[in-house]
């Protein structure tokens, strides 16, 4: 069933069913809206959950037509991140049990080595050679460029 709509004075009212779309669906899709709408969420008789959008703003029969649509289209995207989230569940479980499995086998390996043989070197080694001054590695030279010639020939 779709969502029933019904333009208010200032706004819309949308029963669903929550058969079709549940009410944490319904919730997250009318929390979408609070930065600029006054938002009722009531129960009906029926599993239905009646959402009220009241804009802040006042608004012509054409904008509230357009607020509704845009909450039966929230509806429909949080209706598919709740079925992604679902059949993901199992997964991201994993994952996430997988991640802090080997953060802990790493904390474990960490806490047991000594402080100073996790960090022989301090700032001023450079093993590498690296941190040595531009002077010194380049001479204070610099190199003689030639100039650049415009595409215009020099007027004599």
């Amino acid at each position: 069933m779709d969502p029933k709509v019904v333009q208010k004075a200032n706004g819309v009212e949308v029963t669903l069913d929550e058969a079709v779309f549940p009410r944490p669906v319904g919730l997250a899709a009318a929390y979408r809206f609070i930065d600029r709408c006054y938002v009722l969420v009531e129960t009906r008789p029926g599993k239905r959950l009646s959402v009220r959008l009241e804009s802040k703003e006042p608004t012509a029969p054409a904008e509230r037509k357009a607020l509704a649509g845009e909450f039966r289209n929230e509806l429909l995207h949080q209706l598919v991140r709740r079925q992604v989230a679902e059949r993901t569940d199992g997964l991201r479980a994993a994952i996430v049990g997988r991640a802090l499995l080997s953060a802990d086998d790493a904390l474990a390996a960490e806490a047991s080595a000594p402080a100073a043989a996790s960090d022989p070197l301090d700032f001023q080694d450079d093993p590498l050679g690296i941190a040595v001054p531009w002077e010194e590695k380049y001479g204070g030279k610099r190199e003689n460029k030639p100039k650049k010639r415009s595409g215009q020939p020099k007027k004599r």
